[in-house]
């Protein structure tokens, strides 16, 4: 299995960096105080739906690393899902802080705040790792607030691109696409005072990520309604082909039987 990962790694590594080098990327100039706390290089957070992971990866690696020069730190969950994006994320030397404010309790979201104020600008995907796609989790929020960090949200205009059939409805640009991206005005969360306001500021901040990503709130909803629909039926066709066999009967007739 080691070796069948490895190679997968590597094959989407090298696919990716050949998109990646013949698409037109351009930075959208991003308002002053983003462009203040880009020139900061620290003091803030970067949040970007789980679609965009694709583009995010270049804009890491080939502009935020090298053109801005900051330590990106991009936090990834603890799960199995989790583990072949942190690969492809390693071959192009973007190095992922391992964690999760759910499966750690207070101890993992500890080392989450501790990493976000370490001097290096951690980056947060808060439908991921497995969503509801476009469903604002409370990490982020708890992160923002505890820190004090603004959180910036990133988002990607490609005029041509595949989606994948993933929970998240992955966005993967063809060769030669135009992709343009862009940062949003930095977003405060206040100190938090109870389960009521946290859901009010994680309402909040959804609105505001879905608004910078050009995605009206019934659009989110029509995708993860659409993406619950598509899981339940690849379930019951798998479910179906388990479940079925042809047992024979005593006429010369065949039917199918449920086991």
């Amino acid at each position: 299995m080691e070796v069948k990962s490895y190679l997968i790694t590597r094959i989407v590594y090298y696919l990716l960096k050949l998109i990646y080098f013949s698409i037109r990327w351009k930075l959208e100039d991003p308002p002053q105080k983003t462009a203040e706390f880009l020139k900061a290089r620290k003091g803030f957070l970067v949040a970007l739906w789980h679609y965009e992971i694709f583009t995010m990866i270049y804009v890491i690696a080939y502009s935020l690393q090298k053109k801005f020069k900051l330590k990106i730190v991009p936090l990834a969950s603890q799960s199995e899902d989790a583990e072949m994006l942190v690969k492809i994320l390693d071959s192009f030397k973007i190095h992922t802080k391992r964690g999760s404010s759910k499966r750690g309790g207070a101890a993992g979201l500890k080392a989450l705040v501790k990493e976000a104020m370490s001097g290096s600008v951690s980056l947060i995907t808060p439908d991921g790792p497995t969503g509801p796609a476009l469903e604002l989790k409370l990490g982020v929020v708890t992160l923002g607030s505890l820190t004090g960090y603004p959180i910036i949200s990133y988002t990607a205009q490609i005029d041509r691109y595949w989606t994948l059939k993933s929970w998240d409805r992955v966005r993967i640009p063809k060769p030669f696409a135009k992709v343009t991206f862009k940062f949003s005005e930095p977003f405060y969360v206040p100190k938090l005072k109870g389960e009521k306001d946290t859901e009010k500021w994680r309402k909040k901040l959804e609105t505001f990520m879905l608004s910078h990503s050009g995605i009206s709130f019934p659009e989110a909803e029509d995708l993860r309604e659409e993406v619950r629909l598509h899981k339940e039926m690849r379930m019951h066709r798998n479910a179906s082909k388990l479940g079925s066999v042809e047992t024979p009967v005593n006429d010369k007739n065949s039917r199918k039987q449920q086991i």
